[in-house]
């Protein structure tokens, strides 16, 4: 397709526009497949390797399309990043008359309403520093073209700041909104219905389709194509959806929403207050018992045995609460709100609270917090929901990652995704892995998944720590504080950690470091980009396997095993590769960069299912030697100094 090599070509447009632009044909490969998937109407999933130059590729064919399209992303900093920089871009080369919009979920666009109700709670307490941020809030308003709040920095993680400007689905009041002429939420929903392309995140895509499900709303608007990139995610994200879930922030909310209405009334009625209050305090009572036990993945047993009392003093406090309300609703439409949102909040607490067991194919769980929990009812696999919609005629759907396959099969994804007739694709990095990495397998080490693995793995590294800048990425806190307090004691080393710093100020921070070692967790394993860094080596302690504690994985494996298969190889073996594959991208995010890999879990060498851990991974020159890998590591450092000298 001639229109492809005019913009993806060695002399095509993206080259004269972009400085380090690489015409890859790999890139012009995966833009045809686009281009199938959309004139034919049939799903697709494409595999494309770091490196790729996905977005360029699906992008191009899809506003030359015409077509009305709807784009997901993992997260809301891809979402942004699509729709201010790549996207521009593309849609300018093609269509000057093209139509864009963003759309987030409601927590991310400020309320109007909320926002002067706050003003008026907070200045009759007269807290001073909260009222000027409330202040500045209503100024940036005027200003704005968009209430997203990400462009206010100084709280993008104050969620209790947050609360005071932003709405949530149980207490927005909708079309009665006397401010929905200038919501931002009604306005973004409008301009996508608008437009020709929307720009969404998983979130937001799954909560429209469960919502259609029920026959409730739509939050999205119907379209000819949907492209999922990261969609490697879409299980994890789409089981949130398709289950039914409480969580004691949302039954919080409501006390406080109450205690707003009635100061705004004059604080005038006793019994109603002393009800609210009386409810925090019930979900403190459950939330403190609950704190340190993380995830109770038998919730009709715990019911049962230990929660039955901190239940019923929710279960009460909700009641006497609805009484007052049923007196006092009729004082304000934020009231009168208020008791809609206690009548379904305590029927649904009721409901997920009922120690009765459930069928094989639900579990009934609970997630605890510092400050509180949520309780779920999850569907073990979501394959069936899925389905329903995937192998719909419209729209259809193309799926975009680097990691679908294991083995290079993509039988994972089809099973978890329901995905009766889909294309397949696999296109593989343009990167030279073989010259560009050596992976080190440490030889000797305790058997994974404990603190004497953690303790020999880091002894075994420290010269390594020493020989290049270095990004360790752990599979739980419990490690990641362990190696912290192992590397402490080394003073010649500068080491960074996850939470101490936000994560895109500690990126920075390790960025600007001409050495050094990062030590970070999951939430560092997709989406960081650390190109130009320095970057000579990435550790990962062990292979990512899901926790045996975690109620969905335990469920998931019982329902493959009960059906005659092996639970591991079927499910637990793919996610852990899936997760490895995405952690491994961290490295070599370009034809320049040289790193070692260095993998701390012998199983891979020792176990028989480590072929297809090796097998999904790169074509790469694994050691076990540690004296070959340090030394690698030393000469990629002394390349790197005479780089930088020469410079």
């Amino acid at each position: 397709m001639q229109l492809l090599e005019d913009y993806l070509g060695k002399e095509g447009e993206l080259s004269r526009l972009i400085p380090d632009f690489v015409s890859r044909p790999v890139q012009i490969q995966m833009a045809r497949a686009v281009v199938d998937a959309v004139s034919e109407r049939k799903n697709a999933l494409l595999e494309a390797g770091t490196g790729t130059g996905k977005t360029y590729a699906y992008l191009i064919p899809l506003i030359d399309s015409g077509k009305k399209v709807i784009i997901s992303t993992g997260t809301k900093n891809l979402q942004d990043q699509l729709y201010f920089q790549d996207l521009p871009l593309i849609a300018g080369l093609i269509d000057n008359g093209y139509r864009t919009a963003l759309l987030k979920g409601r927590a991310n666009y400020v309320c109007p309403e909320r926002l002067d109700k706050s003003l008026k709670v907070i200045s009759g307490n007269t807290q001073s520093d909260i009222l000027n941020r409330l202040v500045g809030v209503r100024e940036w308003m005027s200003r704005t073209q968009t209430g997203d709040i990400t462009e206010l920095s100084d709280f993008s993680d104050d969620a209790a700041f947050a609360s005071l400007i932003t709405s949530t689905r149980d207490n927005c009041l909708g079309s009665s909104c006397p401010r929905i002429g200038e919501c931002p939420l009604y306005l973004a929903r409008s301009a996508a219905n608008d437009a020709d392309l929307t720009v969404v995140n998983h979130h937001l895509l799954f909560a429209d389709i469960a919502l259609r499900e029920e026959n409730l709303a739509q939050l999205l608007p119907r379209v000819e194509t949907i492209v999922v990139d990261e969609a490697h995610q879409v299980s994890e994200v789409a089981r949130q959806f398709f289950g039914d879930r409480i969580g004691s922030g949302q039954i919080l909310e409501l006390a406080r929403d109450i205690k707003r209405e009635l100061f705004l009334l004059g604080n005038d009625d006793r019994g109603l207050l002393h009800s609210a209050e009386q409810l925090e305090r019930a979900l403190g009572v459950m939330s403190s018992l609950v704190s340190s036990t993380g995830e109770i993945g038998d919730l009709s047993g715990w019911l049962q045995n230990q929660g039955e009392t901190v239940v019923e003093g929710i279960d009460l406090a909700l009641g006497e609460l609805m009484q007052y309300l049923d007196i006092s609703a009729i004082r304000s439409a934020g009231l009168q709100h208020c008791l809609q949102r206690a009548n379904r909040l305590a029927d649904q607490f009721a409901l997920l609270t009922e120690a009765v067991p459930l069928d094989q194919a639900h579990v009934h769980w609970m997630q605890s917090y510092a400050r509180g929990f949520v309780i779920h009812v999850s569907p073990v696999s979501i394959a069936a929901e899925l389905s329903e919609h995937f192998n719909k005629p419209v729209p259809n759907w193309i799926f975009i990652s680097a990691t679908l396959s294991v083995g290079g099969k993509f039988d994972h994804i089809r099973a978890s995704l329901g995905l009766d007739d889909a294309s397949e694709n696999l296109f593989a990095s343009p990167f030279e892995y073989q010259a560009q990495v050596l992976s080190y397998v440490p030889e000797g080490l305790p058997q994974p998944g404990s603190d004497v693995h953690t303790r020999a793995l880091i002894e075994r590294l420290l010269p390594f720590f020493r020989s290049g800048k270095t990004f360790c990425l752990f599979t739980s806190h419990r490690a990641l504080n362990l190696a912290r307090e192992l590397l402490a004691i080394e003073d010649d080393l500068h080491v960074l950690s996850q939470g101490q710093l936000p994560k895109a100020k500690l990126l920075e921070r390790f960025r600007q470091m001409p050495d050094g070692t990062l030590l970070a967790t999951q939430s560092f394993w997709e989406g960081v980009d650390l190109r130009g860094a320095g970057l000579k080596c990435l550790v990962i302690d062990k292979l990512p396997f899901g926790s045996s504690d975690d109620p969905i994985s335990r469920a998931m494996m019982n329902a493959i095993e009960s059906s005659g298969k092996n639970g591991f190889m079927e499910y637990l073996l793919p996610e852990a590769i899936i997760s490895l594959m995405q952690g491994f991208g961290r490295l070599i995010r370009q034809e320049s960069d040289e790193g070692l890999f260095v993998l701390g879990d012998p199983r891979v060498m020792t176990k028989p299912y480590g072929r297809l851990v090796l097998a999904s991974l790169p074509p790469m020159t694994w050691t076990m030697d540690q004296s070959h890998a340090l030394g690698h590591l030393r000469s990629l450092a002394r390349i790197e100094s005479k780089n930088e000298a020469r410079q």
